[in-house]
């Protein structure tokens, strides 16, 4: 039972407390300001691998339950922003798998979001500290409404649990086989370019500083771009991005781009990515429509379909189809989803990999 109300935390406490996230915002007398954030985001976690089936509460990994705040300075025409940001160190959705059971909460350094600095000019932005790369994000552009339950990323639903050869489990997992290649957090310098014409450019530098054992240095660039209107909505990316280390220097390539036609609703969602070097490479299709089915907020629904090959072994096959729907709730900050998708994996070893489903049922309060 005390599971059971996990999920329904965020709604109980909208409740309870109404009102209570409509300003956290602080100012000083200076004009500096301190804002402060978050979400929970938990929900119920079915998985199938083909033999038995597995059920938990937990935390959503497609976007993990945090706190955060931002500090901005104004200095003249240019502003100084400091921001601070972390899991709660819930046990995820990625976490769970068939052989370990981790603790449901169990906080480490790397729940570590963000800390880090922007100095904001008429140059650009430059940011210091625990933060994005410049590719972060760029794998995963999507205006469809339904990230929080299924987006490129596909191990974030299930990535822990194992394909059974046969009836045997066989030390190749989701998370092994659907990598998205998206850019990461690091503790870097980033510069991005002011806007021109809705594209934004950027690099960063970077180094690993909360995870053991890793001593690689890291190099990305990325191009944004942003375009709204009152008919379309749509936004593209495209990355590159290398790690370099004493064992093995990697490189991969990603990109997005996503659209959607504000008066019907619908939208459409593409993404790429080539690991290089024999590390797998995919492409991704989304179609979504949003819009006002009642008077709570939109509804969204979507479905999609991922197809990689060469993860794991040369000649592999990766594909996984999905089905989403979110309903938000405005005046709670509020949103309710129900996901399911399959994971089929296959290789030239004459492996009988059985296919898995998961199903995720959730809610996310963001205050």
């Amino acid at each position: 039972m005390q599971k059971k109300l996990l999920i329904l935390a965020p709604g109980l406490c909208l409740a309870a407390l109404p009102g209570w996230a409509e300003d956290l915002t602080f100012t000083h007398p200076s004009g500096a300001t301190a804002t402060f954030y978050g979400q929970l985001n938990l929900t119920y976690q079915r998985v199938d691998d083909g033999e038995e089936s597995f059920d938990d509460f937990v935390d959503n990994g497609n976007s993990v339950s945090r706190l955060g705040f931002w500090v901005d300075v104004p200095m003249g025409e240019n502003k100084l922003r400091f921001n601070f940001e972390t899991g709660l160190g819930f046990k995820t959705t990625s976490d769970t798998n068939q052989i370990d059971d981790p603790d449901w909460i169990d906080w480490q350094r790397t729940d570590l979001r963000k800390f880090e600095a922007v100095y904001i000019a008429n140059f650009g932005s430059v940011w210091i500290g625990q933060g994005s790369m410049a590719t972060d994000g760029v794998a995963e552009i999507d205006n469809s409404g339904t990230s929080v339950v299924g987006y490129a990323n596909l191990p974030d639903t299930a990535g822990g649990y194992e394909f059974r050869d046969g009836d045997t489990l066989s030390g190749i997992s989701i998370g092994d086989t659907f990598k998205d290649f998206d850019g990461s957090r690091r503790f870097r310098v980033r510069y991005d370019t002011p806007e021109f014409s809705g594209f934004t450019f950027s690099a960063a530098y970077g180094e690993e500083i909360l995870a053991e054992d890793d001593d690689a240095t890291y190099y990305d660039v990325a191009l944004r771009y942003a375009y709204d209107t009152d008919v379309y909505k749509a936004a593209a990316g495209i990355g590159y991005a290398w790690k370099s280390d004493d064992d093995d220097d990697t490189e991969q390539l990603v990109a997005s781009t996503s659209i959607q036609h504000l008066p019907t609703g619908l939208s459409a969602t593409l993404a790429a990515g080539d690991g290089r070097d024999d590390n797998g490479s995919y492409g991704y299709i989304k179609l979504g429509w949003a819009g006002d089915l009642i008077d709570y907020g939109s509804t969204a629904v979507s479905i999609d379909y991922f197809d990689g090959s060469d993860y794991v072994i040369s000649g592999s096959d990766s594909k996984s189809w999905g089905i989403q729907a979110v309903q938000k709730f405005d005046d709670y900050n509020l949103e309710a989803y129900l996901g399911y998708r399959e994971y089929q994996f296959d290789d030239d070893t004459g492996a009988d990999y059985q296919d898995i489903s998961a199903l995720l049922l959730g809610t996310r309060w963001k205050f």
